[in-house]
C-alpha cells in the first residue's frame, strides 16, 4: 500500500522533532520527509528526528541532500559533492535508505547558470557524471538508494533527460523521485507512460501540481487539483506496477500559503490531506 507523506518546510522547519512527529501523526500521515541541510546542520546526526518518529510511529520516507553540481568552480562542486556524500552515510546511520538528489544548475537563483548558455552541455554532463562517480559507491556500500529529481531549468529535467543519468550507470540504488509536476511544464502529460517508463526506478514520488511552461515566472504548482497533472491515471499506473513505497506532498503554492494560509505550511499540511487521499 502506498504511504501518505508530507515534505517538512515552511516553519516546520523550526520544530523540534518530537512536535513535528506529532503533528504529522495526527494530521492523519503515514510518513514525513526531511532536508539534510536542516536535519543534519551543525554536524548533528538527526538521531532525535528518528527517535520522535519511531515514538509516533512515523515513516522517515526520504531526506533530500539535494546540491548543485552543475557548477563551475571546482572547490564549490567539491563542497556540493562532499556534503551530500555525509549526508548519505547520516541518513543510513538513522535507517533511512532513500535519499533525494537533484543534478543542477539552480534555477531559481537570482543570475541562474543555464546549460547551453553559462556553461556548454559537455561540461555540464560531465560534472554531475562526475559526481555521481563518487556519490554512487557510497550509496550503494551504505544500502541507500538515490532518488534522482529531474527539476526545471536544471540539466536532469524531464523524463529524458533523467533517463540518460540514470542509463549511464547500472545500479540498483540509482533511481528517481517522480515528480509529475516537472514532466508536466515540459508538456509531458502522459502520467501512465511516464510512470511505466521508470517502473521499479521509482525509489519514492512528489504529488505536485502544475500549470504553465518551464521558464521562470511562467508556471505555478497550484493546489493539488487545480493543474494539469491527471493523478487519478498518476496512482492508477502506479498501483498498476506495484508501487508500494510513499506519494509525498511537496506544497509550493507559494502565494496561496502567504494570503490565504498566513504563510502556515502546517496549515496547507491539513488541508493537502483530503486531495491526496481522493487520488489514492
Amino acid at each position: 500500500m502506498i504511504k501518505k507523506g508530507f515534505l517538512a518546510n515552511g516553519e516546520m522547519l523550526g520544530w523540534e522533532p518530537e512536535k513535528l512527529m506529532s503533528f504529522i501523526k495526527e494530521t492523519g500521515y503515514d510518513a514525513v520527509e526531511l532536508i539534510g541541510d536542516v536535519i543534519f546542520a551543525g554536524g548533528k546526526d538527526g538521531a532525535d528526528f528518528k527517535a520522535a518518529a519511531d515514538k509516533y510511529g512515523v515513516v522517515i520516507s526520504e531526506i533530500l541532500a539535494q546540491h548543485d553540481y552543475v557548477l563551475k568552480d571546482e572547490n564549490e562542486r567539491k563542497n556540493s559533492i562532499d556534503t551530500t556524500i555525509e549526508h548519505i552515510k547520516r541518513s543510513a546511520d538513522m535507517g533511512v535508505n532513500v535519499v533525494n538528489l537533484f543534478t543542477g544548475p539552480v534555477p531559481w537563483l537570482e543570475f541562474p547558470l543555464k546549460v547551453g548558455v553559462n556553461v556548454s552541455m559537455t561540461d555540464a554532463w560531465n560534472y554531475v557524471f562526475g559526481a555521481f562517480d563518487r556519490i554512487l559507491p557510497v550509496a550503494e556500500k551504505e544500502g541507500v538508494k538515490l532518488a534522482v529529481e529531474n527539476v526545471w531549468g536544471m540539466l536532469a529535467h524531464d523524463l529524458y533527460t533523467n533517463r540518460y543519468l540514470i542509463d549511464h550507470y547500472d545500479s540498483d540504488n540509482l533511481g528517481v523521485n517522480l515528480d509529475p509536476s516537472h514532466d508536466m511544464l515540459y508538456g509531458n502529460n502522459d502520467e501512465p507512460f511516464i510512470v511505466k517508463s521508470w517502473g521499479k526506478k521509482i525509489f519514492h514520488v512528489h504529488v505536485k501540481d502544475a500549470v504553465g511552461v518551464a521558464e521562470g515566472g511562467k508556471f505555478v504548482f497550484p493546489l493539488l487539483g487545480e493543474g494539469n497533472v491527471d493523478f487519478p491515471a498518476f496512482f492508477r499506473a502506479l498501483n498498476e506496477i506495484g508501487y508500494d513505497g510513499c506519494a509525498s506532498v511537496e506544497f509550493e503554492s507559494w502565494a496561496y500559503r502567504r494570503n490565504i494560509l498566513g504563510n502556515s505550511h502546517a496549515a496547507a499540511a491539513k488541508m493537502c490531506l483530503d486531495a491526496l487521499k481522493s487520488f489514492m
